[in-house]
């Protein structure tokens, strides 16, 4: 019994000294995913951004005017939580062309359980698109 508390204890004090992304670790160009939208209005993508990351995940940065929304999702059964981040540009209407980055983190480098969630960020808001 006093092993596996102090393996708990062990574990957790390891696993809190390692990082913990947060949002703050979110920025563009630092290695996500990008992919293009052509012939809809920034308003229209915006808006499915919102749609898709508002899906699975509490939205704590919404900045339209810089093209900026950060999220995260908690602690569950089996992971630490996740951070998203999603980065439109140009953030104006009337581009021809918009280039969407999505960033996923896990909030602890020593996680082994949790989930990417570049690809169901990109699907969702694909799919708002109708894309």
């Amino acid at each position: 019994m006093k092993y596996t508390a102090f393996l708990a204890a062990a574990i957790f004090a390891l696993l809190s000294i390692s990082g913990c992304a947060t949002t703050d670790a979110l920025q563009p160009g630092t290695g996500g995913s990008t992919f293009e939208v052509r012939g809809k209005t920034y308003d229209e993508v915006w808006q499915a951004v919102l749609r898709s990351a508002g899906r699975s995940f509490t939205i704590v940065e919404n900045n339209k005017e810089s093209g900026t929304l950060k999220a995260e999702r908690g602690v569950g059964l089996t992971t630490m939580g996740e951070v998203v981040g999603v980065f439109v540009s140009p953030a104006s209407n009337g581009a021809p062309v918009y280039a969407i980055e999505v960033q996923s983190l896990k909030r602890s480098k020593l996680e082994l359980t949790g989930q990417d969630w570049t690809s169901t960020i990109i699907t969702g808001i694909k799919a708002e698109l109708d894309q």
